[in-house]
């Protein structure tokens, strides 16, 4: 197991001295701030960190995103583990997490109530994502933006990425399909992009009434992830399913453990 030490070394001298292309504009799902088949992001000033989660000499990687300077918003599946270590990154700064909530209705089944919250001690230096609570669940056929540092459609991870000086943040489109009782939300793929495993907790994005982005969802988990845990080709209606933190009971927990969210 690296030390968290090395880990965040290694990640940002790899992205601050490696990066090359980046992110959009325009029309660009990155303009809203590559997942599987999606886009390259400019992750410099993205809220959208990296986390390396640590336990008994094992590593996995998920997604988060900044809703304040020291709170990250992310999946529970992620940090159901209980893990020993879990740091955040991205090109600019690391940070060692000092604490982690669990929404107290997460099972680890269906998905619903897939939502923690990390702490750091020490402020980000980024501006943080908002949530969109001026609008419910979007109509069916809306568009989302999911973003994410996991697989892409090479079968390469966010460090792959950037040592092939890329950059590691991806992002895609998403239509969204459903919503059932408010508890987990379908989105469909138009075979251009999807979630992957690494991109777990990260962020969905819809718009407002008045054309404001805000985070919606993070990501649970996507049926175009094969038995084998490897991404399968994207098809056309590949289903992601995210876990909103629009309803009551979610935005509470988000509250109490980050007060100073972002609110959109």
């Amino acid at each position: 197991m690296k030390t968290a030490n090395t880990f965040l070394i290694l990640f940002t001298s790899v992205l601050l001295f490696g990066c090359g292309g980046g992110g959009g504009g325009g029309s660009s799902a990155c303009s809203t701030l590559k997942v599987n088949g999606g886009e390259s992001c400019d992750s410099g000033a993205s809220p959208v960190v990296l986390l390396a989660i640590h336990k008994g000499g094992a590593t996995s990687f998920c997604t988060g995103t900044a809703i304040s300077q020291t709170a990250i918003l992310t999946a529970a599946h992620c940090v159901a583990a209980r893990p020993s270590q879990i740091e955040v990154a991205t090109p600019q700064f690391g940070r060692i997490a000092s604490s982690y909530s669990i929404h107290p209705q997460f099972r680890g089944t269906l998905r619903s109530f897939d939502l923690a919250i990390i702490k750091v001690a020490e402020p980000m230096p980024v501006s943080p994502a908002s949530l969109l609570v001026s609008s419910g669940a979007p109509s069916p056929g809306a568009e989302l933006v999911a973003y994410g540092y996991g697989v892409d459609e090479n079968g390469r991870g966010a460090l792959d990425r950037a040592e092939a000086g890329e950059t590691p943040l991806k992002a895609t489109y998403l239509t969204f399909a459903s919503a059932t009782n408010g508890y987990f939300y379908e989105a469909v793929t138009d075979g251009k992009g999807n979630t992957c495993k690494g991109d777990s907790g990260g962020p969905i994005l819809a718009k407002n009434n008045q054309g404001q982005w805000g985070i919606i969802a993070v990501t649970s988990f996507s049926f175009a992830v094969s038995e084998t845990r490897q991404c399968i080709p994207i098809a056309p209606g590949a289903v992601a399913v995210v876990s909103p933190t629009q309803n009551d009971l979610a935005m509470a927990f988000i509250l109490a453990n980050a007060p100073d969210a972002a609110l959109n």
